[in-house]
């Protein structure tokens, strides 16, 4: 009788072991597309970090694999660039600013692969890789974003290449050190002109976002902006020869400006900024810091005749009391 009771237990103890396993087996195959978006909620502030999540299972591996759109290349990653490029397939953008070999060679290694990448960001490089973006270029048809800035040795010749070989890029950095002007950043910006900028206007027709951070040289007044681009969105001329005639032209044929960086510029005054405000009536954010000859008095000014604008970084001048600064700030524009 005590046997037959045993059995009894035990075959009771094997189903519920069966119905919570069948149960668990039930939540974990989701359709793949609920995995997705759980994946993407659980890193989206981990800057995309899937691998905890590939090692789960072969599923959670091939889920992974499809989210994956950016990739950082290195030195010792170059062996397995078939491999990475067979396993994420749906890359979109690339990284190798910190590659240390010889990035015409990549570059050319690169362009064997059947990508569709929109971004390539080739930044921190003594010398600009023309033969190996020549050859992307030719295989590559679809990038819209190029970060070449920080680098040692750049110059017009680049510029004339970038316009004739991505004619869609729409985000082009050509940026060099945010801090003071040094022997390296001088190089850089002493390699770049106003000729330069106006051809790779002119070519890239759909230019929205253009940074020419601590290109000191071009004053940018010789560009005719009415002809060479009138899409720009953010354009970001911090530590720039910019003045007031530049700023005039800027604002008469690039209306459309949602973004206006000028953080530095030591030859803009309140007049320049006046005629920005007036006519790029979609402005949402405008840099002034550091902007030594533009009075404080032009935060106010701003504000009441710009709604548009929802950030403004004030020149150094400005000093309101926290009443003030509070009235200002009650139409949604922050001011700091």
């Amino acid at each position: 009788m005590k046997k037959k009771r045993k059995t009894c237990l035990k075959s009771s103890q094997q189903q519920i072991t069966s119905s919570t396993t069948t149960t668990s087996t039930n939540y974990y195959y989701l359709p793949e597309e609920c995995w997705e978006s759980i994946f993407i909620f659980l890193v989206k502030d981990k800057d995309n970090d899937f691998e905890s999540l590939s090692v789960v299972s072969k599923q959670f591996l091939s889920i992974t694999n499809r989210l994956l759109f950016s990739l950082k290349i290195c030195y010792t990653m170059r062996p397995l660039l078939s491999c990475l490029f067979k396993r994420f397939t749906n890359l979109t953008s690339l990284n190798i600013s910190s590659y240390g070999g010889d990035l015409n060679k990549l570059l050319i290694e690169i362009s064997c692969f059947p990508l569709n990448l929109t971004s390539l960001n080739i930044s921190k490089q003594r010398h600009f890789p023309a033969d190996g973006l020549q050859a992307f270029s030719g295989k590559i048809t679809t990038l819209t974003s190029l970060i070449c800035s920080h680098m040692v040795f750049f110059n017009n010749s680049h510029l004339f290449l970038i316009s004739d070989i991505f004619p869609l890029l729409q985000e082009l950095d050509l940026s060099y050190n945010n801090g003071p002007i040094n022997i390296h950043s001088w190089k850089h910006c002493n390699g770049i002109s106003e000729e330069g900028i106006a051809q790779m206007l002119r070519k890239c027709i759909n230019i929205k976002c253009l940074n020419l951070t601590g290109c000191s040289r071009a004053k940018l007044f010789g560009i005719n902006f009415v002809v060479s681009n009138s899409k720009l969105e953010m354009l970001n001329l911090t530590r720039t020869s910019v003045d007031d005639e530049t700023l005039y032209v800027i604002s008469k044929s690039c209306c459309g400006l949602l973004k206006l960086r000028l953080k530095g510029c030591d030859y803009i005054t309140e007049n320049g900024v006046k005629h920005v405000i007036k006519s790029c009536t979609q402005l949402r954010e405008i840099n002034l810091r550091g902007c030594s000859k533009v009075h404080g008095y032009i935060v106010s000014y701003m504000v009441f005749s710009r709604p548009s604008l929802k950030m403004i970084l004030a020149p150094p001048c400005y000093c309101f009391s926290p009443k003030e600064m509070k009235y200002l700030s009650s139409g949604g524009c922050h001011i700091c």
